[in-house]
């Protein structure tokens, strides 16, 4: 296996573990807690991914990209304040769909800081703005990922 291969055989794992741990955001009860999980096990994944591709990490930079690729995320947000005003209004209405933002969400970063990296970018030379379409492409794709994934635990 050449060295790019195993980079990316690499990146792909770290992408799918921090799928599964961006799961836990959706689990969690507390509302506004989870968006503050799942934003920092994204962040861990870009730092991870970084450290892969042997460049400089900035978690302040980090933060900032984050925040203009994705925000806060629509149905996040909805799915977190609805937690607090009605819970059970939120699991009734969210269910099995809510834990899937997260890990689709984190698919879509992970893909598109790995293809940023791949061309030889850096924390300080990503371009939210010029991103966003590559992310909402890949966005679609993390939930087909996310679908296969859980396809067999659905009740």
């Amino acid at each position: 296996m050449s060295a790019d291969n195993e980079k990316s055989t690499q990146a792909a794992k770290i992408v799918r573990s921090h799928m599964f741990g961006s799961v836990a955001a959706g689990i969690v009860p507390i509302p506004l807690l989870d968006i503050g999980i799942l934003g920092g096990v994204q962040l861990r994944m870009v730092r991870k991914l970084a450290e892969l591709y042997d460049v400089e990490f900035s978690e302040q930079r980090t933060r900032v990209l984050l925040s203009s690729l994705v925000g806060v995320g629509l149905a996040g947000t909805a799915g977190s304040v609805l937690k607090m005003l009605a819970p059970g209004a939120a699991k009734a209405l969210f269910g099995l769909g809510s834990l899937a933002v997260g890990p689709a969400t984190t698919y879509a970063i992970g893909q598109v800081f790995i293809k940023h990296f791949e061309s030889g970018g850096t924390i300080w030379t990503f371009d939210a703005s010029r991103a966003k379409e590559d992310y909402d492409e890949e966005l679609e794709q993390g939930q087909r990922v996310v679908e296969e994934t859980y396809a067999g635990i659905r009740p």
